[in-house]
């Protein structure tokens, strides 16, 4: 089997077919799944969200596409001078019992799930859809709360956009919260029907505890800078493999980041390659002697990509293996901290 490069694909003509009808399938199963839901809880409003910075599909209204023009609308204000006012999330309204708002809700299905196709998400073209969401507030209301919610003062004091509405990067924020996080995150919200990290139906519910303040640690936020490398390397992997990446693969994926941080890498690429190695060689190839002895040796304007690639074909499969001689794999971890005073216990 031929070794490939972070990103490159395997796929051939002949594979390309049967993603496209699974595709189908589950576009069917979650448009039926969504009308059936919000049918047996017509106490609540269905919410589309919308996130327009990368492409906002919902401007133009071409033939055999729902009326967009004509759904309710409510932007969501994010107060900073630094924010374009065109990349601003927004909420359409859909009233399912009425024709355009079936067709835009089966319309918004396709998109969400056009927008994980491997090529799509390697090539950066983002997730338009946030999210279906359940609320017995009005939209301005809920709009009115995310404003809030995504101006943040990040660990450094820096103010941040949490793009929670980005359904891939939701994806990975919902895992670092707390459940009292998670209520404070849903806010208004009763219930939030979005794609996870895997492109599976979620169903995230609001309890009917008090709402607390959202408050977030240094910790959580110094994982949240992680996420877009994160998501760069899984979009790259998906892409090399023809599908989504599993749920061990994610969390391969947070692991090597946070390591990553630990080797002191910095530049955008070094991360991605280092999290694409886990993905493609072994979830824990840098405790390879090879690798230690040259992430030691490694000056800090040195390039991770660069130094990596004195390994030979030969190194890179016995990694693949996972089968390096016991007696060095177990010097690894000691070698790994005195090395860059990374404590490598069951933890990490």
């Amino acid at each position: 089997m031929r070794n490939l490069e972070p990103g490159q694909s395997l796929c051939s003509d002949s594979a390309a077919t049967s993603p496209a009808v699974d595709e189908n399938a589950r576009i069917a199963s979650l448009n039926v799944f969504l009308k059936e839901w919000f049918g047996r809880h017509r106490d609540m409003h269905c919410y589309l969200a919308i996130d327009p910075s990368q492409r906002d599909w919902t401007s133009d209204d071409a033939d055999g596409k729902p009326q967009f023009s004509e759904l309710h609308r409510v932007d969501v204000d994010i107060d900073h001078g630094a924010f374009p006012e065109a990349h601003r999330p927004y909420l359409l309204k859909l009233d399912l019992a009425t024709p355009i708002g079936v067709n835009a809700l089966a319309h918004s299905v396709r998109v969400a799930y056009e927008d994980r196709r491997p090529e799509s998400m390697a090539e950066g073209l983002g997730q338009r859809v946030g999210g279906w969401l359940a609320s017995r507030a009005s939209p301005e209301e809920v709009a009115m709360y995310w404003s809030m919610l995504a101006l943040q003062c990040d660990d450094n004091g820096r103010t941040c956009v949490l793009r929670f509405y980005d359904s891939r990067a939701m994806a990975l924020i919902w895992g670092t919260l707390s459940r009292m996080q998670r209520q404070a995150m849903l806010g208004p919200v009763r219930a939030w029907h979005v794609l996870d990290a895997s492109a599976t139906p979620k169903l995230h519910l609001a309890s009917s505890e008090p709402r607390p303040d959202f408050v977030l640690s240094a910790a959580q936020w110094q994982k949240f800078h992680r996420h877009g490398f994160v998501n760069r390397a899984l979009a790259l992997h998906a892409r090399a493999c023809c599908r989504q990446p599993a749920p061990g693969e994610i969390e391969t994926a947070i692991a090597a980041a946070e390591r990553a941080e630990r080797y002191r890498l910095t530049d955008r690429d070094d991360w991605v390659a280092f999290i694409s190695h886990a993905l493609t060689w072994h979830p824990q190839f840098d405790l390879h002697p090879k690798v230690l002895l040259l992430l030691k040796n490694k000056d800090d304007d040195d390039f991770y990509t660069s130094v990596i690639g004195q390994l030979t074909a030969d190194d890179i499969d016995e990694i693949k293996q996972g089968s390096w001689p016991e007696h060095l794999a177990a010097l690894a971890p000691a070698k790994a901290q005195h090395a860059h005073g990374i404590d490598y216990d069951d933890n990490v």
